[in-house]
């Protein structure tokens, strides 16, 4: 009878043991993932400095609201991100809010676009975040963009 009772309970310890090494398995490569996204983010990583400077090299200005967001959706629709929403507090004051989803490297290549513009720009304010939610790891974005305009 005892030697049925140790039998059990060693068999129990095994599949209990077996249950944590999946478990152990599972959030490793959970870990090793996660670790490898943000290695590429880091390697992708783009000159913050850069992005929110002035853009001197381009120091003309917008003619019209028309202008700015003209050149502001096209960067947008060239780059496959999710428009969310666009708004000024005034049309001419060139302030533009922007509410965007897409991946992280769009967003990088959407910033470089911007830096080309044909008008002075900037980014105020940048705000990432991952989206858990969706399957493709898509990226939220909050910016606010400013641009040199023309006086009316």
């Amino acid at each position: 009878m005892l030697c049925f009772s140790l039998s059990g309970g060693v068999w129990w310890s095994l599949r209990e043991l077996e249950a944590l090494r999946e478990e152990y398995d599972m959030l490793e490569s959970e870990r090793t993932s996660s670790i490898a996204m943000m290695s590429a983010m880091q390697n992708k990583h783009l000159d913050l400095t850069e992005i929110t400077g002035l853009n001197i090299d381009n120091a003309g200005s917008a003619h019209d609201a028309v202008e700015l967001y003209s050149h502001v959706r096209q960067a947008i629709e060239n780059n496959n991100i999710e428009l969310i929403s666009m708004n000024s507090d005034n049309n001419n004051d060139g302030i533009l809010n922007l509410q965007l989803q897409g991946s992280y490297y769009s967003f990088a290549h959407l910033l470089a676009e911007w830096r080309v513009m044909p008008f002075a720009s900037r980014i105020n304010s940048l705000k990432l975040k991952r989206n858990a939610a969706s399957p493709d790891r898509l990226i939220s974005a909050q910016i606010v963009l400013e641009a040199m305009m023309e006086e009316n």
